[in-house]
């Protein structure tokens, strides 16, 4: 049987979180924490958001086996 709330978790939990994420990633560039004509930081950046949302691929497809 499908618990609905296991969705209403993962929608919160990533959208609230990926709200503080994105306020700490805008703050880290706008005071020149990190810099994009850097490429470290430009890596960087990319690594944070590909593992943002692989953890999210990957949370939800456990929400949906789960199901099972």
């Amino acid at each position: 049987m499908e618990n609905p709330n296991n969705w209403f978790q993962i929608l919160y939990q990533y959208g609230l979180g990926g709200l503080f994420f994105l306020v700490t990633l805008v703050l880290c560039f706008k005071e020149k924490g990190a810099s994009l004509d850097h490429p470290e930081d430009r890596w960087m950046l990319k690594v944070l958001i590909g593992g943002y949302f692989g953890y999210l691929i990957v949370h939800s497809l456990w929400a949906y086996l789960a199901r099972f």
